[in-house]
């Protein structure tokens, strides 16, 4: 007999997320931080913007941060171009993970995290979109790119509920996204 994914239980354990959006002109650490907890509790490892996960990287740190901000408000435009690995790694992150939740506040202005959603799209990541003002603020071309609205969510809690029933077999991987690694553990 053979096994199929929805025989199997934790299918998501040891996955690898990475968890996208605003960073410049709003803080969303907290929420970050949140979910990393959520999912550590189903054995998946979430990897954050704000704390590298590469063995070798820039400094990206608060301080740092600070700094891009006042180059930019100086128009040390040379200064700040030279930061421009922070792009590669954060794109890297999305190479290596297995699934992106994306924070999406239609009310902050956010550039890189569209680059790495679409990325994602065009990886065929599975992509959890979390519009924080609610389901219907996101925008069009989001519900033409992912095209299936079950993937977008109104809040972190209703994400987070439906990675839960995945990852129990409640809810079977509906997606030709999903390219998991079998696990000599299950």
């Amino acid at each position: 007999m053979n096994t199929t994914i929805s025989d199997i239980k934790n299918v998501l354990y040891k996955t690898r997320c990475v968890c996208i959006g605003h960073m410049q002109y709003a803080d969303s650490q907290h929420l970050r931080e949140e979910i990393s907890e959520k999912l550590a509790e189903m054995g998946i490892v979430m990897w954050n913007h704000y704390k590298k996960p590469f063995i070798t990287h820039f400094d990206d740190s608060p301080e740092m941060r600070a700094k891009y901000k006042e180059w930019l408000e100086t128009e040390q435009y040379d200064k700040l171009v030279e930061y421009s690995p922070v792009r590669t790694y954060d794109l890297a992150l999305i190479d290596k993970s297995d699934f992106i939740i994306f924070l999406y506040d239609p009310d902050v202005i956010t550039c890189g995290s569209w680059e790495e959603f679409f990325t994602a799209n065009r990886i065929k990541r599975p992509i959890f979109f979390v519009n924080l003002k609610g389901k219907k603020r996101t925008p069009f071309w989001v519900f033409w790119t992912l095209k299936n609205h079950h993937y977008i969510y109104n809040s972190v809690d209703e994400c987070i509920k439906m990675i839960q029933k995945i990852n129990s077999g409640e809810i079977p991987l509906d997606s030709d996204r999903w390219r998991l690694l079998q696990l000599a553990e299950r």
